[in-house]
């Protein structure tokens, strides 16, 4: 019987779904659809939370916006495919479970996927193309980043403009062109962006040598990210009583970063500042939760935007978050 030469060749063994789930970095995507969930809730009018989950864009605003970071993280670690070969050799890229191909095509995919979401979103709010624009430049800025920015000098600025689209993408529903331009969600969008900017910062040497006075100086912009947030709470707190409890919890959210933050610098090792940043990325929930109950004074609103943090939390511990 003749033998077929591709016998000689060993096939790889099936990869199972976690490891799918680790190359997405899946716990990270909740502090991404808070964002939308932010973005949303502030630019409406709408405060019944039953009324909210009826809207069938609301639910693909938070496809569209799960699609394009999932699918950014993905890429992430097909371009960075060679350096984690070095420094991440644990991610599955990098130790061979799943090919740079095929992880380049299923990031391809989920981005598309994000970007059809949110025509349909637009479709469904009658708003027009409003939506697929933001959700165009929000793929172009992702890809951008992923490509060229990240191992620049440039690259918390485009991690920090991908986090601005995020929101703007929550809010792209709220009407026109520049009703989507316009309104609270420009300076929360704006404060994230800051705060965003700083964990960049803080995150960049975090698989390798870290300089104390680099990270002292994430940490202090992520503070300034939240700042900006409670000079938004004190402009409305004269109209929106919310804002004074909004206030206190960004404060109890800046110490709590800010020691740990503090704690990681002082030890200075790689697997500690690893996880001090996923945890930065975690109270992203936390101050779009605040702001949602300082812009609407909705428990309820806030409670549904807060309420992520329990499955970003329960995944964190089996897969990273950074």
């Amino acid at each position: 019987m003749p033998r077929n030469d591709s016998d000689d060749v060993p096939q790889p063994a099936r990869v199972s779904a976690i490891t799918w789930l680790r190359l997405m970095r899946l716990p990270t995507v909740f502090t991404a659809l808070t964002n939308v969930l932010c973005g949303f809730i502030v630019s409406s009018s709408e405060r019944s939370l039953p009324d909210i989950l009826a809207l069938k864009q609301f639910w693909m605003l938070l496809l569209s916006s799960a699609g394009l970071y999932l699918g950014g993280m993905v890429l992430n670690d097909v371009f960075d495919a060679a350096l984690d070969a070095r420094e991440r050799p644990e991610r599955p890229i990098s130790s061979g479970l799943i090919s740079k191909k095929s992880a380049a095509v299923f990031g391809s995919l989920l981005m598309l996927t994000g970007v059809a979401a949110a025509g349909l979103a637009g479709i469904f709010a009658e708003t027009g193309p409003v939506s697929v624009c933001v959700a165009l430049i929000l793929a172009a800025a992702v890809v951008l980043y992923d490509s060229v920015l990240k191992n620049t000098a440039a690259s918390p600025f485009g991690m920090a403009g991908c986090r601005f689209l995020n929101i703007m993408l929550g809010a792209s529903c709220a009407g026109s062109w520049g009703n989507v331009w316009s309104g609270p969600q420009i300076a929360i969008a704006a404060a994230l962006a800051v705060y965003v900017f700083g964990v960049t910062w803080f995150a960049r040497n975090e698989a390798g040598e870290s300089s104390r006075i680099a990270l002292g100086s994430g940490l202090a912009i992520a503070m300034v990210g939240i700042a900006v947030n409670g000079w938004t709470a004190v402009k409305v707190m004269t109209v929106q009583s919310a804002a004074t409890g909004a206030l206190i919890a960004l404060c109890l959210i800046a110490a709590n970063v800010g020691l740990r933050c503090i704690q990681a610098i002082q030890v200075n090792q790689s697997k500690l500042l690893q996880k001090t940043v996923g945890f930065m990325l975690l109270n992203i929930i936390f101050i779009d939760a605040t702001m949602v109950f300082c812009m609407t004074g909705s428990g309820r609103l806030a409670s549904m935007v807060v309420i992520m943090v329990i499955p970003a939390t329960l995944m964190k511990r089996v897969i990273p978050m950074s």
